[in-house]
């Protein structure tokens, strides 16, 4: 059997469980695993606008406003007036928001070890390499991605045609 044809479902798979395994290391911390993939790339990628924190991490975008409604109200998250558009605001971390970020790194890095269990350093790296020019690859022949610079993001939200429907993207795991 050629083992290649199963590569989508062996990558959902694998998605799959990793997110289950994320889940039940974070049982009882009081995280979900909504709140860690947006505080997560909040943290990669600080002053981004709420949609397209949204996007990145996969979340629909009324939800994601309720989740901020609560980060900012638990003192984590800070959402910024756009001094360009002051119909956008830009998110940024409060200092509150460090042992909350601490504790998902500990999760995830519990997560990892106990995915990697037997793998060798060497392979390990390997294998992340080939993921990274899987993605490289998926992302040449994807149209870009929105800027992720504050400065270079567009300060007004695209236009759609009257009676349209946004886009939704695919769901995404990622810790």
């Amino acid at each position: 059997m050629d083992r290649l044809r199963n590569f989508g479902f062996l990558l959902a798979e694998l998605s799959r469980r990793y997110v289950q395994l994320f889940e039940q290391l974070a049982q009882g911390t009081g995280l979900k695993l909504t709140t860690c993939r947006a505080l997560a790339y909040l943290e990669r990628h600080e002053g981004i606008c709420q949609s397209r924190l949204a996007e990145l991490a996969a979340i629909e975008p009324m939800a994601l406003v309720r989740l901020l409604d609560r980060l900012q109200a638990e003192g984590l998250v800070q959402r910024v007036a756009d001094p360009q558009d002051r119909r956008v605001h830009r998110l940024v971390l409060c200092e509150a928001a460090r042992p909350v970020l601490q504790r998902i790194r500990e999760i995830s890095s519990r997560a990892r070890e106990q995915v990697f269990a037997g793998i060798e350093p060497g392979e390990r790296e390997e294998f992340l390499r080939v993921l990274e020019r899987l993605n490289d690859n998926l992302g040449a022949v994807q149209a870009p991605a929105a800027p992720l610079r504050p400065e270079d993001a567009p300060s007004q939200p695209a236009r759609r045609r009257p009676g349209s429907r946004p886009a939704r993207s695919p769901r995404r795991y990622s810790s």
